[in-house]
C-alpha cells in the first residue's frame, strides 16, 4: 500500500523515549507499543501472535483495557457476581499478559457494556494521558466494526483515534515550535545518531495508528463452516474489504503463544476452545491491520491490492 509518510528530525519527546529504552540482543533501540482494547481477552484474540512476535524483538508493550468484562457470561462460574468476574478477568489479562510479553497492565475500569453512554472525553482523556507518558511508536485498537459489532469495541475505536490524533499533534507542535535550548540541540542530534541503529519503523517517522480487523473473506468462510452466527450484537457479521487491509502479520511462529495466552482466559473457555479447536480458523495464522493514521496525517487505502508484513 502506498503509505503517506512526513519525514522529520525526532522531536523531544521521542529523546525522552529514547533515554528509557534499553537496547536488546541486536544492539538496537527498543521502540514502544500501546494496545488499546475494551475488555480482558481482546489482546489475546485480537493481536496475540503479534504481540509475541514483536515482545520477541524486544520492543517495549503496554495493554489498556477500557472494562473488566464483568458482563461476560462465564459456564465455569455459574452465579459469581459481575464485581467478582471483573476482578477474576483482571488476573487472567494480567497471566495473558506475562505469556505474550506485555509489560504492563492498566485498567481504567468502566462500566462494561456501558461505554456509549460515558460523556465525550471520559475515555478519550486516559487514553490520550496513557499515550503521553509512554511515547509509544505503534498504537493498536480495535477497527471501527469492533470485528464482532460490540458496541464498547467501536467505542474505544472512536476513542483511541480521537486521542492518538491528540497526541500527534502534540508531537508535531513540539518539533514545530522548535522547543530545544543549546543544550538541548546537542542532545537532540544524539537522539537522531541513536536512532540509526533502529529499523524504518522508529518514532522519528512518526508514530503509527493500526486498527486489528477481519477480513470479509475470514468472515465468509467462518460463516460458511458455521463457526460464528449470523448476527453479532443485534448487526449482521461485516468484515473488512480486502482492499482496504495494509498490513497482514504472520503468526505461524507464534501461534503457540497465542494459543497459551488464550487459555489464561478460563472464565472464557467456551469461546477460546472454539476459537483453538478450529484448525481451519484463518486468525490462527495471521492478523491483520489498517494503517489509520501516520503522525497527524490520515491514511486512505483500498488503491492498490499491495500489502505490508510488518506494522
Amino acid at each position: 500500500m502506498s503509505f503517506l509518510r512526513k519525514q522529520e528530525s525526532c522531536s523531544i519527546a521521542g529523546f525522552r523515549l529514547a533515554l528509557r529504552c534499553g537496547r536488546n540482543d541486536n544492539n538496537q533501540y527498543m521502540k514502544h507499543m500501546l494496545l488499546i482494547f475494551s475488555h480482558p481477552d481482546d489482546e489475546s484474540f485480537s493481536v496475540g501472535g503479534t504481540v509475541a512476535r514483536y515482545a520477541k524483538d524486544g520492543w517495549h508493550i503496554r495493554l489498556l483495557v477500557a472494562t473488566n468484562g464483568e458482563k461476560g457470561a462465564s459456564s465455569l462460574y455459574p452465579g459469581i457476581s459481575e464485581k467478582a468476574l471483573g476482578l477474576k478477568r483482571q488476573e487472567e489479562v494480567k497471566r495473558a499478559a506475562a505469556v505474550l510479553g506485555i509489560e504492563h497492565v492498566d485498567f481504567l475500569e468502566f462500566p462494561d457494556l456501558g461505554l456509549k453512554d460515558l460523556t465525550p472525553g471520559t475515555l478519550e482523556d486516559p487514553i490520550y494521558a496513557s499515550m503521553k507518558t509512554f511515547l509509544p511508536d505503534i498504537v493498536i485498537t480495535h477497527d471501527p466494526t469492533g470485528i464482532t459489532n460490540h458496541p464498547d469495541h467501536t467505542k474505544v475505536c472512536y476513542a483511541a483515534t480521537y486521542a492518538f490524533q491528540k497526541y500527534a499533534a502534540y508531537l508535531s507542535n513540539l518539533q514545530d515550535k522548535e522547543q530545544l535550548t543549546k543544550g538541548r540541540g546537542k542532545l537532540w542530534r544524539q537522539e537522531e545518531y541513536m536512532r540509526t541503529f533502529g529499523d524504518a519503523q522508529s518514532l522519528s517517522k512518526e508514530p503509527k495508528l493500526y486498527y486489528v480487523c477481519l477480513p470479509q473473506r475470514s468472515v465468509n468462510f467462518l460463516l460458511k463452516e458455521k463457526q460464528i452466527s449470523e448476527e453479532s450484537f443485534g448487526k449482521p457479521w461485516k468484515g473488512v474489504p480486502d482492499k482496504n487491509i495494509t498490513t497482514v502479520i504472520d503468526i505461524t511462529s507464534t501461534q503457540l503463544i497465542k494459543g497459551k495466552a488464550l487459555l489464561c482466559h478460563e472464565t472464557q473457555a467456551e469461546e477460546v476452545d472454539q476459537f483453538i479447536s478450529f484448525a481451519q480458523n484463518p486468525e490462527v495464522k495471521q492478523e491483520c491491520f489498517i494503517l489509520r493514521m501516520q503522525g497527524i496525517f490520515e491514511v486512505y487505502m483500498g488503491k492498490t491490492d499491495r500489502f505490508a508484513n510488518a506494522l
